[in-house]
């Protein structure tokens, strides 16, 4: 199992057919070896990371008891023409010669994670020595990082611990780990750091981890986990899946892209903080190399729960009238209705400008003595993208869904794009969709500004779906 966790050595390379996904831009990185393994990219002030196997001692083969190529990592610049310089080793001596990789930093970047060996004495590799992994943190001081620890749910003898990111606040990590107790083979954990230090490994649950392998979780700023599987039905051998947790849980896990997820191997990947581009790790080419993707179709990762249109409204006295003993508040509604009391509720049945009224009224003699409130009360829609499709459907029924309802106020439309449960997306005001599998699902509907399009709205709606 070590091979797979640190190299997926043990993965194999299968052929694949190349599926062309609407609105993806797809590319491998001019940086990457033929005959060497680049993945797991993280990016950190304009650099690009990531671990490699390629031999970085002139004339002198790095390899493992078992000869495999020891991993380092290493940092790229790119130019402003959006060429690649050529890597460099990140922090050779500050690293270990024995296999060292996937860094994060931690948000003020004053600490760093890293995975790597915890036998550091090349003399204690045997052939058959099981060369376990570990997280390790490294902290910032005047000149680079002091000597870097072991985090305490790390196993020196029994287990592997390793691939960590960090929730944006820092204060939740996630990693991977093979230690008794899981679902499978390697199962995502998260930890949340107590001080300077961090709590226990807890399991993230089946409906995440598999009996397969779980590995190479990225948490992206939206609230969104990334990681790759080889057991939860994608394209083929591991490909890179998302989730996000609501108040019932983590979501069931959905396939990124055909483009990005093929029948060969995909692991490992950072997104950019918009989610409109990143990076991922694939060896669809024959080893591993990092890859770069792009959507063309907008990315909403903020959405607003709907509100309905219940054109409900409270109104109460502003004038501070009195309304004891025989006198009483009248408020007239301005669509034929009205109501008494100081402070009333009142439903309208459609959009408009309604002339609203509240007078004081002597019940004795039956008179109004004078208008405590008089004013305009527009009635409209919430501002929002507002879908319109049943609460509740039934797996297998084509289901229309419909966002012509909307009211932007002076927000102008750009198009309506849909994000679908199974991870598929169109466009248009109005699409039709088919539910495959019963429970809750998500359905969003975003628009950007035809003024500016780094101004988005987007709203979602749970679906209630049954057999």
């Amino acid at each position: 199992m070590k091979q797979l966790f640190v190299v997926l050595g043990l993965i194999f390379i299968s052929s694949f057919s190349a599926l062309k996904a609407q609105g993806l831009s797809v590319k491998t990185l001019s940086f990457n070896e033929k005959h060497n393994d680049e993945m797991a990219p993280f990016v950190q002030d304009s650099l690009l990371y990531f671990r490699s196997n390629k031999n970085v001692k002139f004339g002198i083969k790095g390899v493992d008891q078992d000869k495999e190529n020891m991993l380092n990592l290493f940092s790229v610049y790119q130019a402003a023409d959006s060429t690649w310089e050529e890597p460099v080793q990140f922090m050779p001596n500050y690293f270990s010669d024995l296999n060292t990789s996937s860094i994060v930093f931690y948000p003020d970047s004053n600490e760093i994670y890293f995975t790597e060996s915890h036998i550091k004495d090349k003399k204690e590799l045997k052939k058959g020595t099981v060369d376990f992994r570990g997280i390790y943190v490294g902290k910032a001081k005047e000149n680079g990082f002091k000597r870097a620890k072991s985090l305490p749910f790390n196993s020196r003898r029994s287990f592997n611990v390793g691939h960590p990111t960090l929730s944006p606040d820092g204060q939740k990590m996630f990693f991977t780990s093979d230690k008794e107790g899981g679902y499978g083979g390697y199962d995502l954990y998260f930890s949340e750091r107590q001080g300077d230090s961090w709590g226990e490994a807890v399991n993230l649950g089946d409906v995440l981890n598999t009996g397969g392998h779980e590995l190479f979780p990225f948490y992206h700023p939206s609230g969104k986990l990334y990681f790759a599987s080889d057991s939860l039905g994608g394209q083929g051998g591991f490909d890179i899946f998302y989730t996000e947790r609501t108040e019932s849980g983590w979501e069931r896990p959905i396939a990124m892209d055909e483009q990005i997820n093929t029948e060969a191997n995909e692991y490992s990947c950072y997104i950019y903080a918009d989610g409109q581009r990143g990076y991922f790790a694939s060896d669809r080419y024959g080893s591993s190399d990092i890859l770069e993707f792009e959507y063309l179709f907008p990315v909403f990762h903020t959405a607003d729960k709907q509100k309905e249109n219940t054109f409900t409204y409270r109104f109460y006295d502003q004038m501070n009238g009195k309304g004891d003993g025989p006198l009483k508040y009248v408020w007239r509604f301005g669509d034929g209705h009205q109501a008494e009391g100081d402070t009333v509720i009142h439903k309208y049945k459609a959009e408009g400008e309604y002339h609203v009224q509240s007078v004081l009224v002597d019940t004795v003699e039956n008179v109004e003595l004078f208008v405590l409130n008089d004013f305009y009360q527009t009635v409209a829609k919430k501002i929002q993208v507002y879908i319109n499709v049943p609460d509740e459907v039934k797996v297998g029924d084509r289901i229309r869904l419909d966002a012509s309802s909307s009211n932007f106020g002076e927000f102008v439309p750009n198009g309506y794009y849909w994000e679908l449960p199974d991870g598929s997306k169109q466009k248009g005001e109005t699409i039709e969709y088919i539910f495959r599998t019963k429970g809750k699902h998500i359905v969003k509907c975003g628009t950007i500004s035809m003024d500016d399009p780094h101004n988005k709205m987007c709203t979602y709606k749970e679906i209630n779906v049954s057999e």
